[in-house]
């Protein structure tokens, strides 16, 4: 715990406790604890979900899920929930049930040792094929050899990725503990456009996981995660993979394959758009 508050208080803006005043905690606790367990989607919730006005909905929250496509613009995405979560009589959270697809299975085959280099070798030769064409986008999950900060991931990956692994897979086919950008500044329950946040997706982490409160584990049990874990990796900080998109022919996808630190490149899916 003392290592987690000495690497939130290093942080502009990161505090413990409470959401700030107009927030509903219980929404803040459940669409982020929906999304860090579930890499393999994008939870396009809305701005709204988490003020006051919606309190009145008592225990249901609403979210908008959606498969992580590669496209620049989301609008279409196949697959789009329009989904609720509600607190059961027992007191656990009603967690959506997402299919696996494609992605998911990149994610899972990330920590297959046996054959990471037979794949990452399959995936070189599939970008390398790609024609160069300006509206055809990829998206590569990356594994480390061993768990870096973020600052090394990005020597490797200029660009802010889309989504952080935080973890490696866990037990009960539990997806990578995981962070990545909400589609609006206060969606996550706090300031995402903060600039000491927005530029780092570890810092947007360890500020959730700064809100959190004891309370909370019977809630985070409903999405596979517990509070010692998710503080220990706020405090950590490290990265056991990255989920990042592009156009599959730029020359800084390509080089992936053969930087030191790399252990595996997956090619998760292709689209146009």
């Amino acid at each position: 715990m003392e290592a987690f508050l000495l690497a939130c208080l290093v942080l502009a803006g990161c505090t413990t406790g409470s959401p700030p005043d107009g927030v509903d905690h219980k929404a803040v606790v459940w669409v982020n604890a929906l999304a860090v367990s579930s890499p393999d989607y994008r939870v396009a919730y809305e701005e709204h979900l988490l003020s006051r006005l919606w309190r009145e909905h008592g225990e249901t929250v609403r979210v908008i899920v959606e498969p992580r496509w590669p496209r620049a613009s989301s609008m279409d995405v196949f697959g789009r929930q329009d989904l609720e979560m509600q607190l059961s009589s027992d007191g656990s959270v009603s967690r959506p049930r997402l299919r696996p697809w494609k992605l998911t299975e990149a994610i899972e085959a990330l920590y297959n040792e046996s054959d990471q280099a037979r794949m990452t070798k399959e995936s070189s030769a599939l970008l390398e094929k790609m024609e160069p064409k300006e509206n055809l986008r990829v998206t590569l999950v990356v594994g480390f050899k061993k768990p870096i900060k973020e600052e090394e991931v990005r020597q490797i990956w200029s660009p802010i990725p889309d989504v952080a692994l935080l973890s490696p897979l866990r037990g009960d086919g539990e997806m990578p503990i995981s962070w990545d950008y909400s589609g609006y500044c206060n969606a996550r329950g706090f300031d995402d456009c903060n600039p000491d946040i927005r530029g780092s997706l570890t810092a947007g982490f360890r500020r959730w996981v700064g809100l959190l409160e004891p309370d909370d584990q019977g809630h985070l049990d409903s999405f596979g995660l517990d509070l010692s874990e998710l503080k220990e990796r706020a405090a950590e900080g490290a990265w056991y993979g990255m989920i990042i998109s592009g156009s599959p022919d730029s020359a800084e996808a390509r080089a992936l394959v053969k930087d030191p630190r790399i252990s595996v490149v997956l090619v998760g899916q292709l689209a146009l758009g």
